[in-house]
């Protein structure tokens, strides 16, 4: 009879890790693991609404044109304009660019139904994305 206790005992632990594991995938932890990782690449002075908001700091090298704007994607652009093209062609995958609505009036057009609509003329633009005319 211990025999058989001892057996049950080994059958029980092996045949039951790979339930716990799909349990504890089902119960979120995952999505534990994963929300960790997002909060842990935030950036530690706020979060990606106010940091939107705010005037990014951007750096004008020598020669090298305006660097550090939102989503260059660690290019620098010359020209307002050029980095309007950027910002069109990465709409494709659902990131925000502007539109021109009508010559030298912009609108911001995103994937987020309830945002705001947001209307810039080009040398506002600029000043923003620091552009110099």
């Amino acid at each position: 009879m211990a025999t058989v206790e001892l057996v049950s005992n080994v059958t029980y632990a092996a045949s039951h890790q790979a339930c716990h594991a799909r349990r504890w995938r089902a119960d979120g932890g995952w999505r534990i693991v994963g929300a960790a990782l997002a909060f842990a690449a935030l950036p530690l002075g706020g979060t990606a609404v106010a940091q939107e908001k705010e005037a990014p700091q951007v750096q004008t090298p020598p020669a090298g044109g305006v660097a550090n704007l939102p989503f260059a994607r660690g290019r620098s652009f010359h020209t307002l304009d050029e980095y309007l093209a950027h910002l069109e062609a990465l709409g494709a995958v659902g990131l925000p660019w502007w539109r021109e609505i009508r010559p030298g009036v912009y609108e911001r057009v995103t994937n987020l139904t309830e945002a705001p609509r947001e209307v810039a003329t080009h040398a506002e633009l600029e000043r923003r994305f620091g552009f110099k005319r």
